[in-house]
């Protein structure tokens, strides 16, 4: 419905009255939704297809959309995916894979194939009722929309055809774009619906269902992390091999492996002789230069698969448990002070690491080189007008493109050849009708007889076609009318104090988003994304808070140069 720009009237403010009845009927329609009335703006509005209704906004937001769905004949009050996002049970939840997110943030319906069944079934949701579409995994929904077919007449997905959900808004959208634009949150999965992930990544694999894991109190799972140790048998794993995957862990497993990573460091890198002048240390610093590389049988961390969701609660707990003790310096967290004494130390026996970085050599982010520059050559072509004046003289590479000083050569060749410098005036050029087709303008054909020699240059100059040759390492060079796109680093601030660093253009130069986000998640001990660009055949790739200096650093080890980087910085925060 919003997959173009639709049209709308201007915003009134929503009577007190309407408010408290908008409210009420939210709360007696959607699910565990308890808002409080507020103060609210309503505006008509008209899709692209002709859709009408009502949208319904906060401050900031866009929350509710009243229209006439399909499969409906009333007006029907739909939450937007920021209400969704502040109410992650208000509607019933359908699962598709991320490759299918990005059809539906295009513009396209969700298929009965793209579903994500678990082994206990889809949610009974009838048809002509409202629901979530999220990513695999995830409580904030990307997609809402309404069903086109009771999901109990779904028996399998592989092979099925027909539309699972007509979608009615998607992040990303236009209506999304309307708002302050915050990226999907990281939403804790609650018991159910994380067993139900669970079932799911263990089916895929063939391993059977597992038993949930309680998320609640994740600052307190210092005892389950023991105990899943025995579980992991890290002591006989470092002789296994070093590739080990870790995709479909338990967040049980990761939280022992956050665990075992740091008693590794502080066992062998960051012990008690060699720390002492470290202290404090950066929270990202710990986790990107010391526990990523002393991981478990080189296991990957991921502290968003555990059950602290951040590294900060991770540390949190840490220094609940005893082991470290935290300090705030300029609003970043840091570790103040390491407990060597700790009774998990005490019997805390290494595994052998085969890089094991020293607290003397470690850098605080280690630089590693990419391949070669890129390579940018500007080059001119001849334009039609002026491809008479170049034939005259055989000054057509073959190619089609020169340089510069190539085209003045062949102005100054054709200037020669004709015999045009002014006998009286050697700066002074006679025009002949292939100049003046080529170089001069209606007016200046029937007025002048003579033109300057450095002006004629530079019209020349000014009339040829700009173009770059472009030369990424590895590929053949390509050839590009214009000047080169640039990568677009944009920092912004979302909602509240939240900072995000942004990063579009990225395939133009051979660089891999995917790639650059696993760095970025490492270099900067931050959530990363990677999603489609709305409106463009690209993706751009996100990284939590003011990352533009690592950001710049990481592209220029892959081979960008700085003059290729253009930065935008809407946060106003200093950079880091």
């Amino acid at each position: 419905m919003f997959k173009k720009p639709f049209q709308s009237k201007p915003q009134s403010a929503l009577r007190e009255s309407a408010c408290r009845q908008l409210a009420h009927e939210a709360q007696s329609t959607f699910h565990e939704f308890t808002a409080q009335p507020g103060k609210l703006q309503t505006q008509k509005f008209v899709s692209h297809i002709g859709d009408k209704g009502d949208i319904i906004s906060s401050s900031t937001d866009p929350l509710w959309i009243r229209t006439t769905l399909p499969n409906t004949s009333n007006m029907v009050l739909v939450p937007t995916v920021y209400t969704q996002w502040q109410h992650p049970r208000m509607l019933p939840i359908l699962w598709t894979w991320p490759v299918v997110i990005e059809k539906l943030v295009g513009g396209a319906d969700l298929m009965t194939a793209g579903l994500v069944v678990p082994p206990g079934g889809l949610p009974v949701v009838t048809k002509g009722s409202l629901v979530a579409v999220c990513a695999h995994g995830e409580m904030a929904a990307r997609a809402v929309g309404v069903m086109d077919v009771d999901t109990r007449e779904i028996r399998e997905v592989v092979g099925a055809k027909g539309k699972a959900v007509r979608v009615v808004h998607t992040y990303k959208d236009w209506l999304w774009e309307a708002g302050s634009k915050d990226e999907p949150p990281v939403i804790p999965v609650d018991s159910v619906e994380e067993a139900r992930v669970a079932d799911v990544e263990k089916s895929a694999d063939g391993e059977g269902t597992t038993d949930a894991v309680d998320t609640k109190d994740a600052v307190d799972t210092t005892d389950g992390v023991d105990t899943a140790m025995e579980n992991l048998s890290v002591q006989d794993a470092a002789a296994e091999s070093e590739t080990a995957a870790t995709t479909h862990v338990t967040p049980a497993e990761m939280d022992a492996l956050l665990m075992t990573s740091l008693k590794q460091v502080m066992a062998t890198v960051l012990d008690e002789k060699h720390t002492g002048e470290q202290l404090p240390i950066a929270a990202s610093t710990l986790f990107s230069t010391y526990m990523l590389p002393n991981a478990p049988r080189n296991a990957e961390l991921d502290v968003k698969k555990s059950s602290y969701k951040k590294l900060a609660k991770f540390l949190k707990a840490m220094e609940k448990h005893g082991l470290l003790g935290l300090k705030d310096i300029r609003g970043e967290m840091h570790i103040k002070s390491l407990n060597w004494t700790h009774a998990d130390l005490r019997t805390y026996t290494p595994y052998s690491v085969k890089h094991v970085v020293k607290a003397e050599q470690a850098p605080v982010v280690e630089k590693t080189q990419k391949g070669n520059m890129i390579e940018l050559e500007e080059l001119l072509r001849v334009p039609p007008a002026l491809r008479p004046l170049f034939d005259d003289v055989n000054g057509n590479p073959e190619s089609g493109y020169m340089t510069r000083q190539q085209a003045r050569y062949v102005l100054e060749a054709y200037i020669k050849r004709h015999n045009l410098v002014d006998t009286r005036n050697p700066r002074n050029i006679r025009v002949d009708h292939l100049v003046c087709d080529g170089l001069l303008t209606k007016d200046e054909t029937a007025k002048l007889t003579f033109y300057p020699r450095d002006k004629l240059q530079q019209r020349l100059q000014e009339r040829m076609i700009l173009c770059t040759r472009l030369t990424v390492p590895g590929n053949p060079p390509v050839v590009r009318q214009g000047r080169p796109p640039t990568i677009d680093i944009v920092c912004e601030k979302k909602m509240g104090n939240k900072v995000v660093t942004r990063v579009m253009g990225l395939e133009v130069y051979g660089v891999d988003p995917a790639s650059l986000a696993k760095e970025l998640r490492v270099a900067c001990a931050s959530s990363t994304s990677v999603d489609p660009v709305p409106g463009k055949k690209t993706v751009s790739v996100l990284v939590q808070g003011h990352q533009v200096k690592i950001m710049t650093r990481l592209l220029n080890d892959r081979g960008v140069p700085t003059d290729l980087l253009k930065v935008t910085d809407k946060s106003g925060k200093a950079k880091k």
